[in-house]
């Protein structure tokens, strides 16, 4: 009984550090989120899109496979689908089997959920 309730103590504190440190964490990652979704605006938005697609498909990839790694763990599991899903089209994309558009409608449903995550963090 008393190896069962320390047990339970332990997991309880390391729950409660585990909360602590995600607290601390999630404010830079929406400052990340934040300083992503402006490049990406801003390429969507430029010349290069239609100059140098696949240059410009590479950093949208890179940026969807960064984020979605951490947005589920950050508290944010729709964005990860959202940036899994981008990264998925961006790739077959590169690689023939999508079309362009198919593409850039994965990233603009990416950008349109760190635009709502952007401007209300606490989701």
């Amino acid at each position: 009984m008393v190896a069962e309730a320390m047990q339970a103590a332990r997991e309880a504190a390391h729950a409660e550090m585990f909360a602590a440190k995600l607290a601390e964490m999630r404010p830079r990652f929406a400052a990340a989120l934040t300083e992503r979704l402006d490049h990406m605006e801003a390429l969507r938005d430029s010349p290069t899109l239609q100059s140098a697609p696949a240059d410009a498909m590479e950093i949208f990839r890179h940026y969807a496979h960064k984020t979605a790694g951490m947005a589920a763990t950050m508290g944010f599991p729709e964005l990860g689908e959202l940036c899994f899903a981008a990264e998925v089209a961006l790739t077959r994309q590169t690689q023939k089997q999508a079309s362009l558009e198919e593409a850039l409608e994965a990233v603009d449903d990416m950008l349109g959920e760190m635009a709502l995550i952007v401007h209300d963090p606490q989701g």
